[in-house]
């Protein structure tokens, strides 16, 4: 059994106290459970083969009976919450050197629930214990899955850092994100109901906390997500340069300080960040030149050191200034440095990196330089053109009070739209959910008028797009906002196609989407 990452011991440390609240439901469950295994297992393993489910793992005769064991047995017998989430971890780890990847995990733990709920809840009558039961397996569920879907991302990180294409890993990130994005909005909005109801302090702080947690952890994925993704020919876009580099010292933290530690180095990353115009250019391919620049200072302190990353404002232009202590380089290694397939790191590495930020640099209408002697660190600088005043023209911002709104929720997870809806009512909206974009079309059409619609973007059938589409048609005043747990940008044009009028990325706070309603509402009014 693998070691576990650092990435995923985080997750445990945060996650395991969520299961541990349900440790005796679900020993209970699991000892009741025992009785009827035979049949449970019989049970998986006909929706298993009739869902055609995992076919394409190597020795899958075995499967079932190796999850039952780490996903159902251990919990009768594992006393440690933290203990049973890193055995989850190492099997699913195991399964994709078997050729899993994370769709199948996950397709093969709904299967699991379904066939717990045909064979292993007759001694639970329906009541407070059922609904208990409930709650824990909701639970369970998403912080196992949530595990899984971790290492499959730190997983998916190493295979970049090994020269992996940046849009092979968009693609197996891609459904990871999103199913992780769907369960930080359940914790998030379960954390909201109960805070609201909690009568004491301290409750609300534990609840707040876990809200903070999740929001974190979205971040996190977002960040994953825009360095993986691949967005060649998108318009240029603004760029707000002190955020970015905020997000990639974040981006880049498993190389200079979790690496580093494991090898028993430090490396520390000081920011000297002053106020700076925003600049416009494609953001990935920034994101991508700055992040080989921190990564390049880091192979370069072999020992460790001290990364500086400061801007400075510099009339028309915005100076970004990334520093390290390492071992530098003469004069002819400077002038060679940016030509493709130069390195000085053996013949492991591509020796494009640098050639590919001074592209980036160039691209935008910058100048990249580098400064550096032997043993006296190096100092990449990169001069940027500052935003037109035009360019940086901020957008409309309303405040108005939007508690008379009609919400129409149109999502296809049901605990997500349940969420929602609970959330939404209990701050005083009529609030209607429909679980399909042809749902939608019906709820719309027999149920409103309905001021606002939130639709998820990837559903079966009609997607998020064309469900929009479909609902501008029958009231083109509707406010229509995209909801979407995939991380991605959109192309303005096609959102204006689709009369999409905000787009939110989940997990969202309910204070986000009413600040989008206004803004929406008020940009409404002036046309």
């Amino acid at each position: 059994m693998q070691a576990t990452s650092l990435l995923v011991t985080r997750y445990i440390q945060e996650a395991a106290p969520l299961l541990a609240d349900y440790a005796g439901v679900l020993r209970g469950w699991s000892s009741n459970l025992a009785a009827v295994r035979g049949e449970f297992v019989a049970q998986w393993q006909a929706l298993v083969e009739r869902d055609g489910i995992a076919q394409n793992l190597r020795g899958s005769d075995q499967l079932l009976e190796q999850a039952t064991r780490v996903l159902v047995d251990a919990l009768a017998t594992e006393q440690d919450a933290a203990k049973y989430l890193r055995d989850a971890a190492a099997w699913g780890a195991e399964l994709r050197t078997r050729g899993a990847d994370y769709v199948d995990l996950t397709r093969l733990f709904h299967s699991l629930r379904r066939a717990v709920i045909a064979t292993g809840l007759r001694n639970y009558p329906a009541g407070p214990d059922l609904e208990l039961l409930f709650q824990a397996m909701d639970v369970h569920e998403r912080v196992v899955l949530g595990v899984l879907a971790v290492s499959d991302i730190e997983a998916t990180q190493a295979q970049l850092l090994e020269g992996a294409h940046q849009r092979s890993l968009g693609q197996m990130t891609g459904g990871i994100i999103h199913s992780l994005n769907n369960t930080m909005t359940m914790l998030v909005g379960r954390a909201q109901i109960l805070e609201e109801q909690a009568t004491e302090e301290s409750q609300r702080q534990e609840l707040q906390t876990i809200q903070k947690i999740a929001r974190s952890g979205a971040e996190s994925l977002k960040r994953l997500q825009q360095f993986a993704a691949e967005r060649d020919g998108r318009e240029p876009t603004r760029i707000e340069v002190n955020a970015l580099l905020n997000d990639v010292v974040q981006l880049t933290r498993f190389r200079w300080r979790d690496d580093a530690e494991a090898s028993g180095i430090s490396i520390e990353v000081i920011k000297d960040l002053a106020p700076a115009s925003p600049v416009i250019g494609q953001m990935s391919a920034l994101r991508d030149a700055l992040v080989e620049l921190i990564l390049n200072s880091v192979e370069a302190m072999p020992h460790g050191g001290i990364i500086t990353i400061r801007t400075e404002q510099r009339e028309d232009q915005v100076q970004i200034t990334i520093a390290d202590q390492g071992e530098g380089m003469d004069g002819a290694t400077q002038g060679r440095a940016v030509e493709a397939l130069f390195t000085t790191k053996g013949a492991s590495h591509l020796g494009l990196g640098l050639t590919t930020v001074s592209n980036a640099v160039r691209g935008m209408g910058g100048k990249f330089t580098l400064e550096s002697e032997p043993g006296q660190g190096t100092r990449a600088i990169l001069l940027l053109p500052r935003a037109s005043e035009i360019q940086m023209a901020p957008d409309l911002r309303s405040t108005r009070l939007t508690r008379w709104a009609n919400i129409l929720v149109v999502d296809d997870e049901p605990l997500v739209r349940d969420i929602t809806l609970r959330t939404f009512q209990r701050r005083g909206f009529r609030t209607v959910t429909a679980e399909s974009g042809t749902a939608a079309i019906r709820v719309f059409t027999e149920e409103g008028p309905f001021q606002v619609v939130l639709v998820d973007l990837g559903m079966p059938g009609m997607n998020g797009f064309e469900t929009a589409h479909a609902l501008k048609q029958l009231n083109p005043r509707t406010i229509i906002i995209l909801m979407s747990g995939w991380g991605a940008e959109f192309d303005p044009a096609k959102l204006r196609e689709a009369g999409i009028d905000r787009t939110i990325a989940k997990p969202y706070d309910v204070d986000q989407v009413i600040q989008l309603i206004g803004e929406a509402l008020a940009i409404q009014e002036r046309i």
